[in-house]
């Protein structure tokens, strides 16, 4: 019998950015016979949110070129201790920035060798927006991926399935989890639960 595991957006941002070490270790070292599976607007929402977050260290990395120049024009001696500061931050930051570059691309890489995609179906949107399971408006991308797991999951009844995600603010509501349950998904907001229920199949 298989296994599902689906993830969200934020399972790719988590191994892009190494925010926790745990995530990234279980999602390379599945049982084989687990298959990890990702609604395909998640790469377009992960393209997304990675540009957003490259348009904002554009924007700092400008602040600093400002704040150096200004402080090279001041004869102030503690002007020009900043500049040398503000010069190595600058650098440090470019250091940064072009490493998490390469770590978006070789989490996609990871990826790539172990994940399913699924894709909406024809109604799927029109369901989201009709009868969304998350109500805000700020939400609907979130109910977009959710209604394309939940349509995956009800066609697979027999198979054991899990959902993990951090993001527990929206997906860790309880008719969220209510609407996992009624097509046998477990959800885990927390990678030890996960990789519990994994060690017990």
């Amino acid at each position: 019998m298989s296994v599902f595991l689906y993830i969200e957006t934020n399972g790719i941002m988590s191994l892009a950015q190494k925010r926790n070490p745990a995530i990234e270790s279980s999602i390379e070292n599945l049982p084989n016979d687990v298959q990890l599976i990702l609604p395909s607007i998640c790469y377009m929402e992960a393209l997304f949110a990675f540009q957003q977050d490259k348009k904002r260290r554009n924007i700092f990395n400008q602040s600093l070129i400002i704040e150096i120049n200004e402080a090279r024009r001041s004869n102030l001696n503690i002007s020009q201790l900043l500049m040398n500061d503000l010069e190595q931050s600058q650098v440090n930051y470019d250091l940064l920035s072009r490493q998490l570059n390469d770590e978006f691309i070789e989490a996609l890489r990871v990826l790539e060798s172990r994940l399913t995609l699924i894709h909406p179906q024809p109604d799927t949107l029109r369901r989201t927006l009709v009868d969304p399971k998350l109500k805000k408006l700020t939400e609907k991308r979130d109910d977009f991926i959710l209604r394309c797991i939940l349509d995956h999951a009800q066609n697979y009844s027999s198979e054991r399935k899990a959902f993990f995600s951090e993001n527990t603010k929206q997906f860790g509501q309880q008719n969220v989890r209510d609407a996992c349950r009624e097509v046998g998904i477990t959800y885990f907001g927390n990678i030890d639960n996960l990789q519990g229920w994994l060690q017990s199949l």
